[in-house]
């Protein structure tokens, strides 16, 4: 609106990752000035506001480049550039301020080290990067931030909070290596816990088992089976190893849910949620970085291992955390143990179990 208003007879660009994204800011400004005397048109349709003065304001998102082809800006404005494609801003955006650009504004997160990292390292003429911690905003408190700060891996917190870059890229769990020790399966006596994540027909269907400590007893791993195979499994191992289990019976499994309790008595169902999702994730962030658990070693369990690296997060458009594996891998051993440590924790017998100390 600034340079819109000063500036007229131009034309501006704002650019968001997702298109959801760019309708909220066009909403936004529309709120701000929609029944006012400078402007001329607001074209919800198109995306676009013209104001008295000839200027006009363009609303596009990265999702579809081909809607920002063919526009010749003198202003443009970029949200959320991490999330923005290389070939989006190259072939796309960049294109449009070739002919009369006079300022592009870049705003984002420290996370994807792609076109948006390149151009913040920049130290030339022409050339401006400010940083911003949330704790200078106003709208941010301090018990926030530090409920934040003791719940995410440090790495995570002080990207996405203290804006600073990172090696590694959208990575949720530390101290792999440090957990990731057990050469051979727990022998025990004792009560177990366990975690059933139900896989599609492309994913796996994994059980966990832990004992009261957070040490593994026994993960099984199986994909392509038949319900009654997967419920036959599950009872035989649940009742070798006492277990008191948690289901994932979302959708398909709810089936496998009912099936398992007319079988086995000490089994009670999980439902996945965005939130109960994330509860059980942070817990088992905090967890695995707190070296509370044992978990199998790459030689005796390398699935658990490659998906606890390859697992990462990203924040959905609603200011949300997502959390799920890499493009192309899977997450069913993550969930599984998840699952399997939350229904450990939720049990008051529980105690930790710090490796550091048996080592």
């Amino acid at each position: 609106l600034y340079y819109g208003i000063n500036h007229s007879r131009t034309t501006l660009l704002w650019v968001s990752p997702y298109y959801s994204m760019a309708v909220k800011v066009l909403s936004q400004i529309l709120d701000a000035i929609e029944f006012t005397p400078i402007t001329k048109e607001a074209n919800k349709s198109e995306k676009i506001i013209s104001l008295v003065n000839g200027s006009r304001i363009y609303f596009r998102s990265a999702e579809k480049p081909e809607t920002i082809r063919g526009l010749s800006i003198d202003y443009a404005f970029l949200d959320e550039a991490q999330d923005i494609s290389d070939d989006a801003f190259n072939k796309a955006i960049l294109p449009t301020l070739t002919a009369k650009g006079k300022k592009c504004l870049i705003a984002g997160t420290p996370k994807n080290k792609n076109w948006f990292y390149q151009y913040f390292q920049r130290n030339e003429e022409n050339y401006n990067s400010y940083t911003a911690p949330s704790s200078i905003s106003p709208f941010v408190s301090e018990e926030f931030l530090e409920e934040q700060k003791l719940s995410l891996p440090p790495a995570i917190f002080e990207q996405e909070f203290e804006a600073k870059w990172q090696e590694g890229d959208g990575e949720v769990f530390t101290n792999i290596d440090g957990v990731c020790v057990l050469d051979n399966w727990l022998s025990t006596k004792d009560r177990t816990y366990g975690g059933l994540d139900i896989g599609t027909k492309q994913d796996y269907t994994v059980l966990t088992i832990l004992d009261r400590n957070g040490r593994t007893v026994h993960i099984w791993r199986e994909r392509g089976l038949e319900y009654t195979a997967i419920v036959d499994k599950v009872v035989y191992l649940c009742k070798q190893y006492k277990t008191e289990l948690f289901v994932e019976a979302n959708s398909m499994g709810d089936v496998i849910y009912e099936m398992i309790r007319k079988k086995y008595k000490n089994v009670q169902p999980f439902i996945t949620t965005n939130t109960s999702k994330e509860n059980i994730i942070r817990r088992l962030i905090t967890d695995i970085a707190d070296g509370v658990l044992e978990l199998p070693s790459p030689n005796l369990f390398q699935h658990l291992y490659k998906e606890l690296q390859m697992f990462q997060y990203k924040y959905l458009p609603s200011g949300k955390i997502s959390y799920e594996a890499m493009s192309g891998a899977h997450d069913d051993t993550v969930m599984s143990l998840a699952i399997c440590n939350w229904n450990r924790v939720q049990n008051p017998q529980s105690r930790k179990l710090h490796i550091s100390s048996l080592r």
